[in-house]
């Protein structure tokens, strides 16, 4: 298993395996966004990183700097207008999320050091996932520990997604409730060798999350 930053040469792979996985953003999931987003990963303007075996593309992990949602607008402006007509379109509220006590027990009932709307040098998580067919064997937090490791990064997390909070506390990282999710917080530490530290924890089962649906 390979973990590496995504390429050209696995851009259509990755791709697809998004659009499989029914990634979204902003209220979009078009095939469009999904190539913005890979290609954006392509030239550095975010972080794309792919498990891959044998050159089949089986997970994913992407995260963007607060910069770049400021500036996607303007520079791909297809993809607000999409934007702008999914807010108008609205969406279904579904019911409020059962909690499981256990769950509620991992929130800190403290004052976060990052927030989603306020992230300071975080990057945000905009998803992480795994293929069906390759889920359970550690892939996810592999994805994760590539990542943790150059920077502190935020996270949201549906309150009833009960493996996905799981997995980030196993990683170390904090959680809070925000309103009617999970808010997940990693804060780098240059002194410290979090990534082993998270490797030794890491579960077994670890299934796909989609944090901004």
């Amino acid at each position: 298993m390979n973990i590496e930053r995504v390429s050209e040469k696995c851009a259509a792979q990755t791709v697809a395996l998004l659009e499989d996985l029914r990634v979204s953003l902003f209220g979009i999931g078009s095939r469009r966004l999904l190539t913005v987003l890979v290609n954006d990963a392509i030239r550095g303007a975010i972080d794309c990183r792919i498990a891959s075996d044998q050159d089949e593309v089986l997970g994913a992990v992407l995260a963007a700097p607060p910069s770049y949602w400021r500036s996607l607008p303007a520079k791909h402006w297809e993809i607000a207008v999409l934007s702008v007509r999914a807010r108008l379109a609205g969406h279904p509220e579904g019911l409020p999320a059962v909690v499981p006590s256990e769950t509620l027990a991992l929130m800190r009932d403290e004052v976060p050091p990052r927030t989603w709307g306020d992230p300071g040098d975080a990057w945000r998580i905009i998803f992480v996932g795994t293929a069906a067919r390759s889920r359970g064997k550690g892939i996810a937090a592999q994805l994760y520990q590539s990542v943790m490791t150059d920077r502190s990064l935020v996270a949201r997390i549906a309150l009833d997604n009960t493996p996905s909070i799981r997995l980030h506390h196993s990683l170390g990282w904090r959680l809070y409730r925000d309103g009617g999710v999970a808010l997940a917080v990693h804060v780098r530490d240059d002194g410290d060798s979090a990534g082993a530290a998270a490797a030794a924890r890491t579960p077994r089962s670890l299934p796909t999350s989609d944090w901004l649906r």
